[in-house]
């Protein structure tokens, strides 16, 4: 019995001659359809991607493979001018138990071809800051050390009510990375972050969104509701709009290039064709429809 073709590892031709993608390659497949890697699944609903984490037997925490892939799709969303929109979520109703024991020297403490430092896990932390496309962590169930760093990457993270979260290095001797303190102390401060980490203590959800771990708390029952008006309301609004203050938002306020570049985008801001539709639509007392307009063409890439 042969594999299905998302499975072959071999790049072989499967049924009708089609080539099979090798292993950890996604599939390129329509709106609606599913991209299967090795270890998360893509799945795309119009203009809306949703990655789910899939590591079931570790409570969806990262392997090394998970990293790379996640990486790789990113990357493939980021780039595809139809996407508005990426949730970043784990199956079986819990997020991440955070980075995988067995794992961690692949994930954290990896080394390249030169023998320098390879850090797996602040690969992905760029991937999903740097991605161009609005990023949403839907949290729920599990949410343990590195989990949280991931899901504060993210543009927006909604956490349900029955989120279970504590930030755990200090439980087993490990520094937590310098984004994950940085983003931590930004988000809570000094003190809560000191808390947090050298306690390993867990907080409920509701404490968690109070001290603006998270965006919002959402009814256990109700992720599915919060996600679609959230997203529908992402994929209505321009995308030159949010792409572009996602990216200055992103931007050091030390780089040299900010002014030549907010320069540069001010003048694209005023010939964009997302702020003439809306200025019509405005007008015309009708809601603007931007699903023609891509914001590719009409802003620099400075970074």
């Amino acid at each position: 019995m042969s594999l299905p073709d998302n499975d072959r590892k071999d790049g072989a031709k499967g049924p009708g001659g089609r080539k099979n993608p090798a292993a950890g390659e996604p599939r390129n497949q329509g709106t609606g359809m599913k991209q299967t890697f090795q270890e998360i699944t893509v799945d795309r609903s119009g203009q809306v991607a949703t990655i789910w984490l899939r590591n079931p037997a570790q409570h969806n925490a990262l392997t090394l493979g998970m990293c790379q892939e996640l990486i790789q799709a990113l990357a493939c969303l980021g780039e595809d001018p139809h996407i508005r929109c990426i949730i970043l979520r784990g199956e079986g109703k819990e997020f991440s138990a955070g980075i995988a024991i067995n794992e961690m020297d692949r994930v954290l403490f990896d080394e390249d071809r030169q023998g320098s430092p390879l850090n797996h896990f602040d690969l992905l932390d760029t991937a999903i800051t740097s991605c161009p496309v609005p990023t949403v962590a839907a949290v729920e169930g599990n949410c343990f050390g590195g989990a949280w760093q991931l899901a504060a990457a993210c543009d927006i993270q909604l956490a349900a009510e029955n989120v279970r979260f504590a930030i755990t290095p200090a439980k087993l001797g490990l520094v937590y990375p310098q984004r994950g303190i940085e983003r931590l102390r930004d988000r809570v401060g000094q003190s809560r972050a000191r808390y947090l980490l050298f306690s390993a203590a867990s907080i409920s959800a509701a404490t968690a969104v109070d001290w603006n771990l998270f965006t919002d708390l959402v009814p256990a029952d109700g992720m599915e509701r919060a996600l679609e008006d959230l997203t529908g309301r992402l994929v209505a609004n321009s995308p030159f709009s949010i792409r572009q203050t996602k990216q200055v938002m992103g931007m050091d306020p030390a780089n040299g290039q900010v002014t030549e570049h907010w320069r540069r985008l001010w003048a694209q801001n005023a010939t964009s064709t997302d702020l003439a539709e809306g200025r019509r639509a405005f007008l015309e007392h009708r809601r603007p429809d931007f699903s023609t307009h891509r914001p590719e063409g009409e802003a620099g890439q400075d970074s």
